[in-house]
């Protein structure tokens, strides 16, 4: 799929479009050293992510895939199956999938990480709260999938 182009504001017109890894780097994770670092970054953790049968999904949000010239960091969610909390994650992954460490390494918002994908009404609601801004302003995400 062919990102959308950006809006006059600067970010993905509202909706969640499914993407291929590569096409992300491409567009946000390549231009200057700081989008490099998380592009980067994004790859360790699709990477990872595609490890772990329970996590099905990575989401992309913020300024991240914007026009914004220097994001300040890469947001993003795992979207997880409910058999998720039973899974053991790698030391060497810990990073990326749990709270408290991600928070830690990367400034990661906890309460955002982890979203399960049932009961729907919980998905549906977590989604609508990434797919705003903070001022309200209805932004796309970017859903990248961890399995064929």
């Amino acid at each position: 799929m062919n990102l959308p182009q950006l809006n006059v504001d600067g970010y993905l017109p509202p909706g969640i479009y499914f993407v291929e890894l590569d096409e992300v780097l491409a567009q946000f994770g390549a231009s200057i050293p700081t989008r490099q670092r998380q592009g980067n970054l994004l790859r360790l953790i699709v990477g990872s992510a595609r490890k772990y049968p329970t996590i099905k999904r990575v989401l992309l949000w913020g300024s991240f895939v914007s026009a914004k010239p220097e994001p300040g960091d890469l947001d993003y969610s795992i979207v997880v199956d409910p058999r998720h909390s039973t899974t053991t994650i790698a030391p060497e992954d810990r990073r990326f999938f749990i709270p408290y460490n991600a928070n830690i390494h990367y400034g990661v918002d906890r309460g955002y990480l982890l979203l399960r994908e049932y009961p729907l009404d919980d998905y549906f609601r977590s989604l609508e709260l990434i797919c705003h801004d903070r001022d309200g302003q209805p932004r796309g995400i970017l859903e990248v999938n961890c399995h064929d």
